[in-house]
């Protein structure tokens, strides 16, 4: 115990410079021996010094998760860091819950909330952490595992997927090609995934630890990752491809290289249009092309350019997520790999991202002549024959 013993005043003392009471424990109750109690509100006040003062390091996480509990305290931290964020105001974090899970783990539940004077406190965050005791002395993790302890896993190829109820073995297969064929694609290794089967976005945070976000209170039809090899789904689907080439992009691309009309397009053609349907089904890019040509058969007189540019909402009978504009790139990222190769797609993706949408039309003219005056004209051809 010598080692603790020493961690423990360290702790303190960074504590003393950096600002005092970084957690409140007013009426905190808890059953954790008085012992331990204080050497995980030493450690728990040592964190969230970094948290305030922007100094996040690795080194006070847990070995388990470490680089997904890093993100997720990243994600706050960028909050409370922010222009316009909850800094303006003073927030207090205050430890509402602790209590132990198994010998030497214990979950505890911080709550971030700003004395709004006259109204009511506002709550922004309640967020759980795990303690866990490793080497003498008390680290944090996410409690994603602890939450998922009694899921099954299943492998498909190179995702290991984590699930509650009945997968569906045809979707995970899908996607493992997709992970290798789309990786193959930009040129670089395929990887392997730990992939979450969630309900929704709600049930994601609270895995990740984030039991209520005040920015994210109602968001629900979306996924997350890739994060740290982890993919959590989207509204329970097994195919997570769309965001896969984003991941893998992002492996040769600089971002301010990379052009989001490109991106999202290519997304599309090679994964999916990311939402669901009302019936819980992946959209494919097939199935939005056909629906772009029916709607332009009914309106013949709308401008195919228009669309494209003020990336009007056609789709809204399928998902009110769905981009026009996305639909339409992956119709021109397709022709681009028909004619230029992975060659031509590659300057597509690097068309720049600043004046996104002059950056974009200015390289696909480059690649395969098609410019806002021959736009109606070229596309509707690519559409037709698609």
């Amino acid at each position: 115990m010598k080692k603790l013993q020493i961690f423990i005043p360290l702790l303190f003392t960074i504590s003393a410079v950096l600002g005092q009471e970084n957690i409140k424990y007013y009426k905190f109750r808890t059953e954790i021996e008085e012992s331990v109690r204080d050497q995980i509100f030493t450690a728990l006040d040592s964190l969230f010094v970094q948290l305030t003062n922007d100094i996040l390091y690795e080194k006070y996480l847990s070995s388990e998760l470490k680089d997904l509990t890093f993100s997720v305290l990243s994600d706050i931290q960028k909050y409370e860091q922010g222009k316009d964020s909850i800094q303006k105001s003073k927030i207090d974090k205050h430890l509402i819950r602790g209590y132990p899970i198994e010998k030497n783990k214990f979950f505890l539940s911080i709550a971030f909330i700003r004395d709004n004077n006259e109204k009511a406190p506002v709550i922004y965050y309640v967020l759980n952490l795990l303690a866990n005791l490793e080497n003498d002395a008390f680290y944090f993790s996410s409690p994603l595992l602890y939450y998922t302890r009694k899921w099954e896993q299943t492998k498909v190829g190179q995702i290991t997927y984590h699930h509650k109820g009945k997968l569906n073995l045809d979707r995970a297969r899908i996607f493992d090609e997709k992970n290798t064929t789309i990786a193959k694609k930009m040129g670089v290794q395929s990887e392997e995934f730990d992939f979450y089967m969630c309900e929704n976005y709600q049930e994601i945070l609270r895995l990740l630890g984030v039991e209520y976000s005040v920015y994210e209170n109602s968001k629900y039809r979306t996924g997350y990752g890739v994060d740290s090899n982890t993919i959590f789904s989207i509204m329970n689907h097994e195919d997570f491809s769309h965001d896969i080439f984003h991941y893998y992009s992002g492996k040769i691309n600089k971002r301010d290289n990379r052009n989001w009309i490109t991106e999202e397009g290519i997304a599309y053609l090679w994964g999916n249009a990311y939402y669901t349907d009302s019936k819980g089904k992946m959209i494919t890019h097939q199935q939005l092309v056909d629906e772009l040509k029916s709607y332009l058969q009914e309106n013949p007189d709308k401008s195919l350019f228009d669309l494209f540019e003020n990336n009007t909402k056609i789709f809204n009978h399928i998902a009110p997520e769905i981009s026009v504009r996305s639909t339409i790139s992956g119709i021109i990222a397709n022709q681009v790999e028909k004619e230029k190769g992975m060659e031509g797609v590659s300057k597509l993706i690097n068309a720049g991202s600043k004046d996104r949408l002059g950056s974009y039309l200015k390289k696909v003219d480059e690649l395969i002549g098609i410019d806002k005056n021959n736009f109606n004209t070229k596309v509707k051809e690519l559409i037709d024959k698609y």
